[in-house]
């Protein structure tokens, strides 16, 4: 921790935030059907996949505490690759262009990548939009087609600096082997983890392209505090935590030394509107993020976080105001890196590269000039979030639950 920056938790929560994390990886396990299992173990060299254990009476992968920390220690292994600053972030299903939203097209990745490439600030570039949001699941050659243009677009552009697109199709993960064999700074963005400590379905073939070639990944986790994780800081930030660091633990347990990068990025439900609409842009959300990446850097795990930077439909004169307030914020604290700062809208639905320049341009001002900003008071441990995790489970819903509506308004403000 950078004795110039401040500091939002401490060791002793930090301590307790992993050990809850990991009795959920040891004791609860994780869900997994029978298929995805037997693809994910047979993807494995025998010793490692020994260290699972799982049948398919209890449809769970369960995996020790020590297994757990054998694969973070090869993940710190790895840190070196993963370069501080700002990532990009995504993936909005539209681009915005003049206030009017239109389907992402391989004309805005080049865009995007060439700014990226001559940004000093952004260190490593993610889809930040959907290429492919009109192309037919089962039109391969065009997705393969517009996933590795895509990828030739942002090696072109990206100066030497890390790419991690979301790709699909097994032309783009060769494609992305191949700059990787040539020395180019490439991975993949990949989630694990549907809701509910459950491995998706969907994304165990991609996962495993990846993990298998040897691929770089950022392990992204989502859990939505009062809809798919419990309502408090310390307690959906654990389960962030559990669901990021499983999905760690598989990539070194396929192949053991891959580099990966913990990509927990929790968000919040707002409780107090009948929409439920996700806090994105606010203090809390920020803070959130904030307090994972102080954990994983404690625990000397690479680290990559979301702080968006408003909370408004377009970067109307409101969500310029709200930006400088949370860049001024963010600064104030230690992260590795922290992503969708620049150019999303409130819900991440939408990107605006046009916006994106701007708020880049902007947070180089604020950097010159911070805006005054109340530090939030530090967050205490939850030790009733572990049994809410549990509870919020079992009904598979957290949005009724004691913990969850004793909380709004407390936990989580703006």
């Amino acid at each position: 921790m950078s004795k110039s920056k401040q500091q939002y938790g401490n060791e002793t929560l930090y301590n307790q935030i992993q050990e809850d994390a990991l009795l959920l990886i040891e004791s609860y396990g994780v869900a997994v059907s029978p298929v995805a299992a037997a693809k994910l173990l047979a993807a494995m060299p025998r010793g490692e996949a020994a260290q699972i254990v799982y049948t398919e009476e209890t449809g769970r992968f369960y995996i020790s505490r020590e297994t757990v920390e054998k694969c973070l220690d090869r993940t710190r292994q790895g840190m070196e690759f993963w370069p501080a600053g700002f990532g990009t972030g995504g993936m909005a299903a539209y681009i915005v262009d003049n206030d009017t939203p239109r389907s992402p097209d391989n004309r805005d990745m080049k865009r995007l990548a060439e700014l990226f490439g001559r940004t000093d600030i952004l260190t490593n570039l993610q889809s930040s939009f959907n290429i492919c949001s009109r192309v037919k699941k089962n039109d391969i050659a065009t997705r393969e087609r517009t996933e590795v243009t895509a990828i030739d677009d942002m090696v072109a552009a990206a100066d030497g600096k890390l790419i991690m697109p979301t790709v699909y199709s097994d032309a783009a993960y060769d494609r992305l082997r191949y700059f990787s064999t040539q020395g180019h700074r490439v991975g993949v963005a990949l989630s694990i983890i549907s809701t509910y400590m459950s491995v998706s379905e969907e994304m165990v073939d991609p996962f495993l392209k990846a993990a298998v070639r040897g691929l770089p990944y950022i392990m992204n986790s989502m859990p939505i505090g009062g809809l798919t994780g419990p309502y408090s800081m310390s307690s959906l930030a654990t389960l962030a935590q559990a669901e990021s660091v499983f999905g760690l633990v598989l990539g070194q347990l396929v192949n053991p030394g891959i580099k990966c990068i913990n990509a927990a990025m929790p968000t919040i439900a707002d409780m107090t509107k009948k929409d439920m609409p996700m806090m994105f842009g606010s203090v809390a959300n920020a803070m959130l993020n904030i307090l994972l990446a102080e954990l994983n850097m404690h625990l000397g795990i690479p680290t990559c976080q979301s702080a968006c930077s408003h909370h408004r439909d377009s970067l109307d004169d409101e969500a310029v105001r709200r930006s400088g307030e949370i860049y001024s914020l963010v600064n104030q604290y230690d992260f590795h890196i922290m992503r969708h700062l620049f150019g999303f809208s409130s819900q991440l639905n939408d990107f605006n590269i046009d916006n994106m320049e701007q708020q880049i341009e902007l947070y180089h001002q604020i950097s010159r000039q911070p805006l005054p900003v109340t530090l939030p008071q530090s967050p205490e441990y939850d030790a009733e979030g572990l049994n809410a995790i549990f509870e919020g489970f079992d009904r598979q819903d957290f949005r009724g639950l004691d913990h969850t509506l004793q909380n709004i308004g407390h936990s989580f403000r703006e």
